[in-house]
């Protein structure tokens, strides 16, 4: 689903509030719901949890775990490049599809807060979507969430120069450059959102045929 903050949308020194307004696109417009803070990640684990009065998905066999992820494996990360979106509204409870992109794990550091380093070209939209692995142990079909996208590394600035090697630009600035991607995605490890939601466990409930 694609988001964005209402005009009303408030922060309190960094922080999101409760009982304020997300603009959800569904069923082809953007609709104000309210929200309820779960909790936030300390310092520099850059996770908000925020809870819903509907549903958003439909229910999905999709366990929250980086059990089984390695280097060097296939993973997709999901989101809505540029606020594009792919359609598919007839398929998805009338909320659009997102965008699906590919990489490998280039690394893992298990150091808090847990980052996923991924060799692949990010876009502006992918942040706060999800990693999404294929279990080796669990078949052909199984696939789980490792974590969530964060951010792309500052973009390399490579400095524009004229045919005497100078840098071309302004006097007193810093000149003109081209900014190139740094072909990485991060994310963080998705324990940092189930311990937020695990110690404030509020928000949608699901069926009593789908909670167990």
């Amino acid at each position: 689903m694609t988001v964005k903050r209402a005009d009303r949308f408030r922060t309190a020194q960094g922080a999101l509030v409760d009982d304020d307004v997300l603009l959800i696109f569904h069923e082809k417009q953007w609709k104000s719901t309210t929200v309820t803070v779960v909790g936030i990640g300390v310092d520099v684990i850059d996770v908000a949890v925020l809870a819903c009065p509907v549903r958003l998905v439909e229910s999905l066999p999709l366990e929250a775990s980086m059990e089984g992820l390695t280097y060097g494996q296939d993973v997709y990360f999901l989101g809505f490049p540029f606020g594009w979106d792919a359609g598919g509204e007839d398929i998805n409870l009338n909320f659009p599809m997102p965008f699906v992109k590919g990489g490998i794990v280039s690394a893992i550091m298990s150091i808090d807060p847990v980052h996923i380093y991924i060799d692949a070209h990010g876009n502006p939209g992918f942040s706060g979507g999800p990693v999404v692995f294929k279990d080796p142990d669990g078949g052909s079909n199984k696939f789980k969430v490792a974590g969530i996208v964060s951010n792309a590394p500052t973009p390399l600035r490579t400095p524009v120069v004229n045919s005497a090697g100078k840098p071309v630009g302004t006097s007193g600035g810093d000149g003109a450059f081209i900014a190139e991607n740094q072909g990485f995605v991060v994310a963080m490890g998705i324990r940092h959102s189930t311990e937020i939601i695990d110690a404030n466990p509020v928000g949608f409930e699901l069926p009593e045929d789908e909670a167990s």
